[in-house]
C-alpha cells in the first residue's frame, strides 16, 4: 500500500486506509474491531524514537488502566536507530489490548512509528503477524 505520507506497506487485503489525525498519524484498519495499524510521521523530529516513547509512556500510564510495558528497547530498523515498545493496557470495557510500536528515525530526520494495536485475544492469532508483515514490506516512497 503506498501512503501520500511518502511511505509504503503491505496490510491484509480486507484493510483500508481510514485516513489521518492530528495531522501525522494515518490509520489502516478493516471493517469491525479495535484491531489497526497506524504510522505516525513527525518531520525534523529532533529526539531518538526511545525518548519519544519514553515521553508518549508517561502518559500512557496516566490514561490507560492497567497501562504494563512488556518491552521498551533500544534496536535497529532498516539500519537506522529505532526502538520498540510494547504494551497492554485495559480499555473501557474491560478488554487487554495489547499494542506494539516500532519506531525510527529515517536519514531525512523524520521520525516513523509503526504501531499495531488490538485486543489481546487476537494477538497470536495474527495482529502480531500483521504487524511483522508491515515492518518487513516498509520502504519510503
Amino acid at each position: 500500500m503506498d501512503d501520500p505520507f511518502g511511505f509504503s506497506f503491505a496490510v491484509p487485503d480486507t484493510w483500508a486506509r481510514e485516513g489521518v489525525k492530528n495531522g501525522t498519524q494515518v490509520t489502516y484498519a478493516g471493517s469491525t474491531g479495535l484491531e489497526h495499524l497506524q504510522v505516525g510521521v513527525i518531520a525534523a523530529a529532533g529526539y531518538t524514537s526511545y525518548d519519544n516513547f519514553l515521553t508518549l509512556e508517561a502518559t500512557a500510564r496516566r490514561k490507560n488502566d492497567g497501562y504494563r510495558r512488556i518491552r521498551l528497547e533500544r534496536n535497529t530498523f532498516q539500519g537506522r536507530d529505532g526502538a520498540v515498545w510494547e504494551y497492554t493496557y485495559t480499555d473501557e470495557a474491560g478488554r487487554l489490548v495489547h499494542a506494539r510500536d516500532q519506531g525510527y528515525v529515517a536519514a531525512n530526520g523524520t521520525e516513523y512509528a509503526i504501531l499495531v494495536v488490538g485486543h489481546d485475544d487476537v494477538w497470536d492469532s495474527g495482529l502480531a503477524d500483521i504487524h511483522q508483515v508491515a515492518l518487513d514490506t516498509w520502504d519510503l516512497t
